[in-house]
């Protein structure tokens, strides 16, 4: 679920790991009715959650994980054959205005890394002194 995205974050700033800002995750669902007769949708609505209630129960499960500056990663599963690309589009702004809810929830817990410099946390910088040769 998305919520381990954002769990994920924390745990990171957390340990001390020196991430620049979270990452949140939504899901973005899609109940709708279709025309028997056309197969078009006649109407819909977008659902917005962290669960993935709308995995089980709706015709699309649209997964957005982002930062308050943009979409990271994205997942869209379907049911039908195909949902119109306006549905789509139109279900990146609630999912925006979710992100940013959660991304101000999570920053009053934590904002930044925690100063736990004992050493023990991975660095980047440290990756960079391997020898190739060590790299499978």
């Amino acid at each position: 679920s998305m919520a381990s995205v954002c769990g994920g974050s924390m745990a990171l700033m957390d340990a001390g790991i020196p991430v620049r800002e979270h990452v949140a995750g939504v899901s973005v669902g899609l109940v709708s009715e279709t025309d028997p007769t056309t197969g078009d949708i006649s109407s819909y609505r977008i659902l917005t959650d962290i669960l993935g209630l709308e995995d089980h129960l709706g015709d699309m499960d649209f997964k957005i994980a982002g930062t308050r500056r943009g979409i990271t990663a994205i997942q869209l599963d379907i049911k039908p054959a195909g949902i119109p690309l306006d549905i789509v589009c139109e279900s990146l702004e609630p999912a925006r205005k979710a992100r940013n809810q959660i991304l101000d929830r999570m920053d009053q817990e934590i904002s930044s890394a925690r100063a736990i410099n004992d050493g023990s946390s991975p660095r980047l910088g440290l990756l960079m002194h391997f020898h190739c040769s060590l790299l499978g």
